[in-house]
């Protein structure tokens, strides 16, 4: 049974991506799923001089363990002012440091999402997508959903993915992992 390891790159509490990502995880009956938050795994702002002085973070160690551990990632990146949010950044810049070859997510297929309340959300996934491959990633499907209360619904505090054609969709991507 694939492991696969899904997130959101948000820190806010409230965030209509980690609820995204508890949706869509939902729909992989397939595998053995872990649903994290990177509010779990606080770092410093990453910088060489932080780095020499107190070496790789703790939470960075553990985030790269559990990363390590699955098969594949599914990411939800919200978008702010047109690109990725700096805690997604930071953990990456953080984590690429914590392999030698900067390539920490070699072999990892990774699906991304991003959702907005009103629109956007397409800028974030391209910078994601850069990133992530960057590091090694195979990003073998991307899934843009506008207007997130429109296509989803909730359900005893848990969303759900109300629109077919969006369900079929993301449907479809679990098979690519």
């Amino acid at each position: 049974m694939k492991k696969v390891l899904f997130f959101s790159g948000s820190n806010s509490p409230k965030s209509i991506n980690q609820s995204l990502i508890t949706a869509v995880s939902e729909l992989f009956k397939q595998s053995e799923n872990t649903i994290i938050s990177l509010r779990d795994f606080p770092m410093p702002i990453y910088s060489i001089e932080t780095e020499q002085k107190e070496g790789i973070p703790e939470n960075t160690l553990k985030l790269k363990a559990r990363i390590d551990a699955t098969d594949a990632l599914v990411i939800s990146v919200p978008e702010h002012n047109g690109s990725i949010p700096a805690v997604f950044k930071n953990s990456m810049d953080w984590l690429s440091r914590a392999d030698k070859n900067y390539k920490i997510l070699k072999n990892k297929n990774i699906v991304l999402f991003s959702t907005s309340a009103v629109g956007g959300g397409a800028n974030s996934i391209i910078h994601a997508e850069t990133i992530l491959k960057r590091l090694g990633a195979s990003v073998t499907g991307k899934v843009v959903i506008s207007k997130f209360n429109d296509q989803l619904y909730e359900v005893d505090g848990v969303f759900r993915i109300k629109d077919e054609v969006l369900l079929k969709e993301i449907t479809e991507l679990v098979a690519l992992l």
